[in-house]
Parts: C-alpha cells; sequence; structure tokens
C-alpha cells in the first residue's frame, strides 16, 4: 500500500461524510493487501458495518454480511439443502460459499457481526478458512472452496459492558485474526452536525440531544444501560413528528429508564428539563 492509495481512501470516506481514523484506515488497507482477517471492535452505532460497506465501495468489490446470533450454525453459513420445484431437494449456497465465489471475480468482504454472540461450534468450524491453508468444504456437494488473498473476512463484535453475560472470545480464534482495530463513538460537535444534516434537523436541536447523551454517558453507573448513537438517530428522527422533548422521553428516556414510574422521574428530571416540543 502506497501514500497515493491511502489518500485516494481517505477522500472517498470525506465525500461520504465518513469520519474514520487514519491509521486505522492504513492498518486495514494493508491487511486487506495481504490477505490479513480483521477483527473490528466497537459499541453499537459506531460505524462498524458502515464502514466496511463503503470501504468494499471504494474498491469495486462485494460485500457479504451475516449476524452471528446464537442460533446460526455452519450449515446456515455454508450450504442448505432445499426441495425443490421438481419434488428434487437441490443444494443452496449460503453466504460463506458466496463471498468465496465473488472472490474469484475481485475483492469480496465478509462481514461476521456478533461473533460473541456465536455458538463456540459454529466459529470452530469457521478455523479452517482462516488457517493458513484456506479452504471451506461444502457440507452437501463436497466442493472445496479456497480462501484467495481477494476473500477478505471481518469479525465484528461489541465490547466491554454492552454485552452483559457473553463469554470472552475463544484466544485459539482470536489468534487466527490478522489485525484487530477499534472503533469509537463520534462525540461533540462533530457528532450534532452528522445528525443535523442526516434528519434535516436545526444544528441547535441536535447540539441539546448530543449534549444530553454525553452527561448521561459520563454519570452514569455501571449497572446501567448503555446508550448508542443509533438510539440518538431515533430520536432525532423522531422529533421531527413529536417534538424534541417527547421524542426524547420515548427514545432515550424509553431505554434508560426501569418503569413506568421512573420514566416519568427522567422526564421532569434534569435530563429534559431544558427541551421543548
Amino acid at each position: 500500500m502506497n501514500m497515493k492509495e491511502l489518500e485516494k481512501a481517505k477522500d472517498f470516506f470525506d465525500k461520504k461524510g465518513f469520519i474514520v481514523d487514519e491509521t486505522m484506515l492504513k492498518a486495514t488497507l494493508s491487511a486487506i493487501k495481504h490477505g490479513k482477517s480483521i477483527f473490528a471492535v466497537g459499541p453499537t452505532g459506531s460505524g462498524k458495518t458502515h464502514f466496511y460497506q463503503l470501504l468494499a465501495e471504494h474498491l469495486k468489490g462485494a460485500y457479504h454480511y451475516q449476524s452471528l446470533n446464537g442460533s446460526v450454525t455452519i450449515h446456515d453459513l455454508t450450504q442448505e439443502r432445499i426441495l425443490g420445484k421438481d419434488g428434487k431437494f437441490e443444494e443452496r449456497d449460503m453466504v460463506l460459499a458466496n463471498w468465496l465465489r465473488d472472490a474469484k471475480k475481485g475483492v469480496s468482504f465478509l462481514q461476521l457481526d456478533e461473533v460473541n454472540a456465536a455458538k463456540p461450534e459454529t466459529l470452530l468450524a469457521l478455523h479452517p478458512i482462516m488457517d493458513i491453508k484456506g479452504e471451506l468444504e461444502l457440507p452437501y456437494t463436497q466442493e472445496v472452496l479456497k480462501v484467495t488473498n481477494n476473500a477478505i473476512i471481518v469479525m465484528s463484535c461489541n465490547e466491554g459492558d454492552e454485552y452483559h453475560g457473553i463469554n470472552a472470545m475463544n484466544m485459539a480464534f482470536l489468534n487466527r485474526m490478522g489485525i484487530k482495530v477499534h472503533f469509537d463513538y463520534i462525540q461533540g460537535e462533530v457528532l450534532a452536525e452528522m445528525l443535523s444534516e442526516r434528519y434535516s434537523v436545526d444544528i441547535e436541536q441536535t447540539r441539546q440531544v448530543v449534549s444530553t447523551w454525553e452527561s448521561y454517558m459520563a454519570s452514569r453507573d455501571p449497572e446501567e444501560p448503555v446508550v448508542s448513537i443509533r438510539v440518538l438517530e431515533n430520536w432525532v428522527e423522531l422529533s421531527k413528528d413529536l417534538g424534541l422533548k417527547t421524542a426524547g422521553i420515548h427514545t432515550f428516556g424509553g431505554l434508560i429508564s426501569t418503569s413506568s414510574e421512573n420514566l416519568i422521574e427522567i422526564a421532569e428530571g434534569t435530563f429534559f428539563v431544558n427541551l421543548k416540543d
């Protein structure tokens, strides 16, 4: 990777209105160049999914996404057998197979999200595509698909107190990662401007939303809920119909309250005292 490629990528993200950390972008481009896997960690709404969608677009590649919730098995990711119109069973490729087939034509991204919520046996079954040999055997046709440098795999998840009850990531799995990158929340005036532009809401109103959020996040107890930027987006968008205070009570306030009585206390408290509809 050279500086010209980095500058082109930075310009692309800038035109898309996505604020990107240059060091993280440089590390990611280097990993892609060498066919390394990427472990992306950050809070909900910090832009993990959007970043890789845009990066695939910039590199004129394919983008595939799959959430690894607790019910997903390796068959859900590789190949399934369905009943065809003629009454005979036929095989259908799933996301891993589609990702590797697209990699034969050019850069192909696969983002497996919520990996810290995946079944241990599902993660174990992914090891062969992340090893040096790098291959995937389809369970029904027994076809073997090779993992080339064009096949970029991104494992992503939240971390810290956003995921109470989720087990720590298996070290054998983490040791197969090429690089680890962190996504942080955007804050302050930058966040207010982004919300204002995205939802056509006056900047003074989005500043109030951001200020309320930052005050809560700075003062909350560890057992209190984490409020993501997605909640702020909902708040700002709904404020166009409901007004700033009412929308905030039913989005932000509803999330942090523990009961209807507590919601009334929050609505009448310091978070919303200066907000008007």
